[in-house]
């Protein structure tokens, strides 16, 4: 029952960040929407920080079961990493820009959970570079080089303010990013 109720606030909190961004969500706001007070959110969580911490924590579990679920799979290593990378996205785009651009500026201890988890995915990267590498698929590159470059640039660049700053959305900015990446490596010059 607990567990249920926690799901339905993160639900109901992740609605309203999207639409208003994290800093204009008060919790009178969200326990208002959930027909309960502000003191049975604070049974459930600490503060508005915790919740958008859970609410980026379904994001964040639902990509690492998939990498761990692609992780094992045989076959084309650069036909995994690109349906990793398109299942990735389609995850991310569930979050509003407005809401990680607050995380980004409002709440930066969140921002860099976030960074600290894209970062991890370094290893699944390296793992079908190598992969890649092996079958004849890339060219003569250091995996753990490019993995490493590749992350860079996804923090770097994939990022709220980035995207807003020239004047694209960030799955524009990833779909770019990844392209240059895939294309720059294949032996055959083919996608």
């Amino acid at each position: 029952m607990e567990e249920t109720v926690r799901l339905r606030i993160v639900k109901e909190a992740a609605e309203l960040f999207n639409a208003k961004g994290y800093r204009n969500v008060t919790l009178s706001e969200l326990a208002a929407r959930l027909g309960m007070s502000k003191k049975t959110l604070y049974l459930y969580f600490s503060g508005k920080e915790e919740i958008a911490e859970a609410v980026l924590g379904l994001t964040m579990n639902a990509i690492a079961g998939f990498v761990a679920e692609q992780m094992k799979r045989d076959g084309d290593p650069l036909g995994v990493l690109q349906e990793t990378f398109r299942s990735i996205k389609n995850e991310i785009v569930k979050l509003h820009p407005i809401f990680l651009e607050d995380i980004q500026k409002h709440a930066p201890a969140l921002w860099e959970r976030l960074e600290r988890f894209r970062a991890r995915q370094l290893v699944f990267i390296e793992e079908l570079l190598t992969r890649a590498k092996q079958a004849g698929q890339i060219r003569d590159v250091h995996p753990r080089l490019v993995a490493a470059m590749m992350m860079d640039s996804i923090q770097r660049m994939v990022r709220p303010d980035y995207a807003a700053k020239h004047g694209f959305t960030m799955p524009d900015v990833a779909d770019t990013l990844f392209v240059l990446f895939v294309e720059g490596l294949r032996a055959d010059g083919k996608m």
